[in-house]
This record gives C-alpha cells, sequence and structure tokens, in this order.
C-alpha cells in the first residue's frame, strides 16, 4: 500500500484533530520499521519533549503485512510494568502476529488515567481519578496515547480496524474512556481489575461497535471482583457484547498475564 493510500486510510479512521497534532514517522531513523522488543521515544507535540514508549512488532513481519494492534497502557510507573516476566503478552503476540505498543502517558505518575473520569470501584469506595495529576498533564497523558498510536500505525502498515486496548485498575478506566471517546478508533478492550463506576458511562457509543473482555482474578485483595462482574452485567443489559472472566490463582497485578490465550482468542475473533 503507497503511503498515499495509507494516509487516506488513517485519515478515515483517526479523527483528523488526533492525527494533525501526532508527529510522523521518520524513514531515514535508525530503528526505522525495526522489528521484535524494543524502546522508542518520540517528540511531543507543543513542548519538544522526548517522551518513551514501549513496542514489539513480530520478528517475521513484512511491509506488506497489516497486523492488528494491542496498545497496553501501564498501572505502575513505567513502561515496563506490562512487560514482566513472564511476558505473555509479547510473547503470544508473537505467536499470533500483532503489534503490541506500551505508551507511557507523558508522565511516569502514578494512577494514570489519561482522561478518564470514571472512578475505579475499590474495597474503600472509589477512586478519584488522576489525583495527583495537573489538568493538562492528564490531558497530554490521553493525547500520548493517540500519537504513539498514529506514529506506530503509519510506520508498520497496521490493520487500523482491528486495534483493541488494555488497561488494569486505573488504566482500565482509561481503556474504558477512550473506547467511548473514539468508538470507531476501536474493536475491543481488555480490562483487568479495573470495574468503574458505570453511571455516566455512554453506553450508547459503544454498541455494535466495541467489545469487552472484562477479567478479574480470584486473589485479588485490591479491587473487588464482585464489581467487576455487575460492571460486565450492565454493559451487556446496556447492549454492548461483554465476556466476564474469572482468574483462578490470579492477584491484582498477574491475572491477564495468566490467560493471554483467552485475551487473543478475544480478539482474533474481531
Amino acid at each position: 500500500m503507497s503511503r498515499r493510500t495509507f494516509l487516506s486510510l488513517i485519515l478515515v479512521v483517526f479523527p483528523a484533530a488526533l492525527l494533525a497534532q501526532a508527529p510522523a514517522p521518520n524513514p531515514d531513523a535508525p530503528m526505522y520499521r525495526q522489528t521484535g522488543e524494543q524502546y522508542r521515544a518520540y517528540e511531543f507535540p507543543g513542548t519538544g519533549e522526548p517522551i518513551p514508549y514501549r513496542l514489539f512488532v513480530p520478528e517475521n513481519w513484512t511491509p506488506d503485512q497489516q497486523l492488528p494492534v494491542l496498545i497496553t497502557l501501564r498501572a505502575g510507573p513505567s513502561i515496563n510494568n506490562n512487560h514482566r516476566p513472564p511476558n505473555s503478552l509479547v510473547s503470544e503476540a508473537r505467536a499470533r502476529g500483532y503489534i503490541v505498543i506500551s505508551p507511557l502517558g507523558y508522565r511516569g505518575l502514578a494512577q494514570p488515567y489519561y482522561g478518564s473520569r470514571y472512578p475505579v470501584i475499590r474495597p474503600n469506595g472509589p477512586s478519584v481519578p488522576a489525583a495527583g495529576w495537573s489538568e493538562e498533564e492528564d490531558a497530554r497523558a490521553h493525547a500520548d496515547v493517540m500519537n504513539v498510536l498514529a506514529i506506530v500505525a503509519q510506520e508498520y502498515n497496521a490493520d487500523l480496524d482491528r486495534v483493541f486496548i488494555h488497561g488494569q485498575n486505573p488504566s482500565g478506566s482509561a481503556a474504558l474512556h477512550f473506547v467511548a471517546e473514539y468508538p470507531d478508533q476501536f474493536a475491543g478492550a481488555i480490562i483487568s481489575s479495573g470495574p468503574i463506576v458505570t453511571t455516566n458511562y455512554p453506553f450508547g457509543k459503544l454498541q455494535g461497535k466495541v467489545s469487552l473482555f472484562v477479567l478479574h482474578g480470584d486473589q485479588d485483595t485490591s479491587n473487588p471482583i464482585a464489581a467487576s462482574r455487575e460492571m460486565t452485567a450492565t454493559f451487556q443489559a446496556n447492549g454492548i457484547e461483554a465476556e466476564f472472566v474469572e482468574v483462578p490463582g490470579g492477584e491484582h497485578l498477574t491475572a491477564y498475564m495468566l490467560i493471554p490465550d483467552q485475551i487473543f482468542d478475544f480478539m482474533d475473533e474481531r
């Protein structure tokens, strides 16, 4: 596919304002179209700051292939959090043929919500979204995710009809925010231990467009598993395709790494 054809396609999928602000990939860069696991950085528009992200592209990728994309949002302070051993998402992506993106979210601050205002349900009451973040930082965290997606999609000729987003705990709230904000950009969301207060959620935006895979470990002591079950049922009652999986032996930080096969089965079906 030519660059002109690809840009025409990406304009259909991405809101024009988001594409306009995202830097274009540089064909002369040393790592341009490199495959395997890698660290990248780009200059954030308006500030010029180098913002890192982690990227995996299957080693057998060729420029004529259009691979689906999984964005995995960090829950801790580092782009490495979701890649800790056994790095299951990448291992499964290699076997299934997926690109995996791990954006920083502009700043490596705790409790990233990436612009979401949906509180996470916790044992002692709902969370306060983006507590400790300035409004500017939170907005830039949101923009960072879409910037990196646009850069990678252009550089690797990604399948823009099959972009998925994964988040855990506060970034689970963020994933639900992104699919509601851009329902035409995402085919599905994987929510790990991230039950939200759905009172003001715009369910209608997802109907017929976005599917959910909600998982929660039965050994999770941080967020209540019952809340994830109830959230899933609420989405289903509002006409959204949603599946709930209880992960035997899954703890708060490990549940999704125990069932990468089921996560990718969910994505393969869409």
